[in-house]
């Protein structure tokens, strides 16, 4: 697990293992794993992506994230209306303890737009993500996403 420091731009700065450590009344411990993004079928542009966030703490908000290895990423949730798939993008989504944030195929999930081309299964890119408490403070975590084929 990752301790966040109160800060806003956290890129580049060292964090802190947190995992058994109590959290300041008022501060979050952020945990990112398993992210990913689909290699776009076809040479398109646009792919999809995913990871879990769970948070010990200060409820969170993902409000937002960015890559190099794409023009933009948009927050988007997924539901079946009558068998047909509904994808709506959202300004953000909620962690708190009680309900990690997962975001996958056939669910809530990242979209890429102006994905790079260059890259390849197998690659990996940093994501960028940006959280929010509701009150005004906002923390940036980089991980890592494993560039993963349309069938994994």
């Amino acid at each position: 697990m990752k301790r966040l420091l109160p800060a806003v731009a956290l890129i580049g700065l060292g964090l802190v293992a947190a995992c058994s450590n109590p959290v300041p009344e008022g501060e979050s411990a952020l945990d990112i794993s398993g992210a990913y993004i689909v290699m776009p079928a076809g040479g398109q542009g646009i792919a999809s992506g995913g990871l879990v966030v769970k948070v010990r703490g200060t409820d969170e908000m993902l409000t937002g994230v960015t890559t190099d290895a794409a023009d933009s990423v948009e927050l988007h949730t997924m539901a079946m209306d009558n068998g047909v798939m509904r994808m709506r993008q959202v300004e953000s989504f909620p962690v708190t303890e009680k309900a990690p944030l997962v975001l996958e195929r056939g669910g809530n999930h990242l979209m890429l737009f102006g994905f790079d081309k260059s890259l390849a299964v197998g690659d990996s890119a940093d994501l960028v993500l940006t959280f929010s408490d509701g009150q005004g403070k906002e923390q940036m975590m980089v991980t890592k996403a494993e560039i993963i084929g349309q069938a994994d």
